[in-house]
């Protein structure tokens, strides 16, 4: 027991902080009617983790949400191009050929950054209409 208090006695005199913390403790006369047994001090810590569980959930899907939309955005604009890409070199190629009611079907699939863009051009030679579809795989 003696040694215990000299010890003691040793720390409070080279870390005086620790002094601090038991006059600030000692100021407060509530503070010391919370026994162990209370468990208040338990529900605090278990209620504060409870709400930083849940802000961090709603966190971490706030930020896949950007992250799948921003996906579909770039899908649509890559899609967008593929398609207006693949209708005006069919018609420059027909331009060209100087057969403008002889456009072929033409039909390409690629793959960038992993997802494959399917784009088709698909012609009605009798009314001279047009129509690209695209599609891509999606994940």
């Amino acid at each position: 027991m003696v040694f215990a208090a000299i010890c003691i006695l040793i720390i409070l005199k080279r870390r005086p902080g620790i002094a601090r913390v038991a006059e600030v403790i000692k100021m407060f006369p509530q503070l010391k009617r919370l026994n162990n047994e209370s468990g208040l001090v338990l529900f605090i810590v278990l209620m504060v983790a409870i709400i930083i569980m849940i802000v961090s959930v709603g966190i971490l899907t706030q930020s896949m949400n950007e992250t799948n939309y921003a996906q579909q955005q770039i899908d649509q604009i890559v899609s967008d191009q593929l398609s207006k890409g693949i209708f005006w070199n069919a018609y420059s190629s027909a331009y060209s050929s100087g057969n403008m009611t002889n456009i072929q079907n033409v039909g390409i699939s690629t793959t960038m950054n992993g997802r494959t863009y399917n784009v088709t051009l698909n012609t009605t030679a009798t009314t001279n209409q047009y129509s690209v579809s695209a599609n891509y795989d999606t994940f």
